[in-house]
């Protein structure tokens, strides 16, 4: 256990003590309503009740929908904030008193309950998607205790542990450590975080009594459920939104991931299909090197065979190298990486002139997979190729620019359509027929998700340049 953790549980091990000696004060009877709401107090804790049951049937029909069991959760909890609401106003404010007409304490208490267990259970499943595993056990033990403490009720009709223990608490407890342990905080954290703190803010202020010193009597505690129901809901459903993003993502990778495998086999099988009569070739040469002793034109033109069938062999071992779908990752040089894969694409693009400018220094490492690198380079070199050959440019040019910590690719290929420049890195978005759209997208992906860089693009009637920024080891 954590020091952190060790202190909040500490104090309110510390609360509950000191809580011990005003039992009489918490437990004490019900002495009708205490508060009166004019008009238009009751106009707005009406629209609130609204908000509240509306973020209820919304979440409940998401749960049918989805079965997702969040969403289930989080609806229960909203039903359960409705029901205390209720019954808080049928005890303590007036004409609420009247008209709805529930005044018993544990109707009151067992609402509270429950509202917390199912607001405990929407922050469980909320937070596991943060994989903050530290959180299991602290949450299970808040709903064994919130489970007795139901059964203290029906046995006492009134609760002890949620009254000793008001259940702000638990749920301030739970929030404090997910905002301590989480290693990403997103917009839908901040948005569970802004909706929970509203509450607690609110209820504070209204355990304290500091609210009722101040003698203004207003529904702040409905407008900050309403307020919560409202961010929440919008916190949940943009949470999953981006859960599908990141699924959209592993997928695209898996199938790109998929077609290299297929594709490494079969270069597999054609690297030895051609490694055995490359070997009897080279080994008939230095037989016939053998014969010509003394032949010095000979022995040259053997010589340039030779490098031709070296040549030859190290072209289709760096293919099976590149179509290799291992993710494993070290440290590699940009500048080597970028050499390999012009060697692979000037094998395809005769017509292209592709040229690598060292700007600085030879040493420009990065860490991750280099066939992924290569990916990402060869995917450029491609889109580049295409709008060469449909534009039919002449002198066409790739330059490649290595100049720590970037790296950048320039062609003259006319440049892209400046209405299609903030949507060439989406998924499926293409300008050509018969594309899947997914190119430039994986290389996004790899740049800023496997290689922790940047990247962007400058177009102009002259052609594009891709600029990836790194950092650097």
């Amino acid at each position: 256990m954590s020091n952190p953790l060790k202190l909040k549980l500490s104090l309110i091990s510390l609360l509950f003590i000191v809580s011990l000696f005003f039992y009489k004060e918490l437990f004490s009877v019900y002495r009708g309503a205490i508060h009166q709401f004019g008009q238009i107090d009751i106009i707005i804790a009406s629209i609130c009740f609204g908000v509240i049951i509306s973020a209820t049937i919304y979440n409940l029909s998401l749960y049918l929908f989805t079965k997702h069991k969040i969403h289930l959760y989080y609806a229960f909890a909203q039903i359960f904030s409705l029901f205390f609401l209720i019954n808080l106003d049928s005890l303590f404010i007036a004409p609420f008193d009247e008209i709805f007409g529930l005044k018993s304490f544990m109707l009151f208490n067992m609402s509270q309950i429950f509202m917390l267990i199912f607001s405990i259970l929407f922050l469980e499943s909320f937070f596991k998607t943060y994989q903050i595993k530290a959180l299991k056990r602290l949450t299970r033990i808040i709903l064994y205790l919130a489970l007795f403490d139901i059964i203290l009720t029906l046995i006492f009709s009134h609760s002890i542990i949620t009254t000793l223990i008001p259940i702000f608490i638990p749920i301030w407890l739970i929030l404090s450590e997910a905002f301590r342990l989480a290693n990403k905080r997103d917009l839908p954290f901040c948005f569970i975080m802004i909706g929970w703190g509203i509450v607690l803010f609110t209820v504070v202020f209204e355990y304290t009594g500091l609210l009722a010193l101040t003698g203004v009597t207003f529904p702040f505690l409905h407008i900050s459920i309403a307020l919560e129901s409202i961010i929440l809901s919008l916190a949940i459903a943009y949470k999953f939104k981006l859960l599908e993003e990141e699924k959209k993502e592993q997928q695209t990778l898996l199938l790109q991931q998929s077609r290299l495998a297929h594709m490494g086999e079969m270069i597999s099988i054609i690297a030895h299909q051609w490694k055995q009569p490359l070997n009897f070739i080279s080994f008939g040469l230095m037989n016939i090197k053998r014969q010509l002793k003394g032949n010095d034109k000979g022995l040259s033109a053997i010589e340039k065979i030779n490098k031709q069938i070296q040549y030859m062999s190290s072209t289709i071992e760096d293919f099976r190298n590149f179509y290799n779908p291992t993710k494993e990752k070290d440290d590699f040089l940009v500048s080597t990486t970028c050499e390999k894969s012009i060697m692979i694409a000037t094998n395809s693009l005769d017509l292209i002139d592709i040229s690598l400018n060292l700007e600085v220094v030879k040493d420009f490492k990065l860490y991750g997979n280099r066939n992924e690198f290569q990916q990402v380079i060869l995917n450029i070199i491609n889109n580049a190729k295409d709008a060469f050959d449909s534009r039919e440019i002449e002198d066409a040019k790739i330059e490649i620019v290595v100049d720590r910590p970037m790296v950048t690719i320039t062609d003259n290929a006319g440049g892209i359509d400046k209405k299609y420049l903030e949507k060439i890195f989406t998924m499926y978005f293409s300008t050509k027929k018969g594309s899947d759209g997914i190119g430039l997208y994986i290389v996004k992906v790899i740049v800023e998700k496997e290689l922790g860089g940047e990247i962007e693009v400058e177009s102009d009637s002259r052609g594009s340049s891709f600029i990836l920024s790194f950092p650097t080891i």
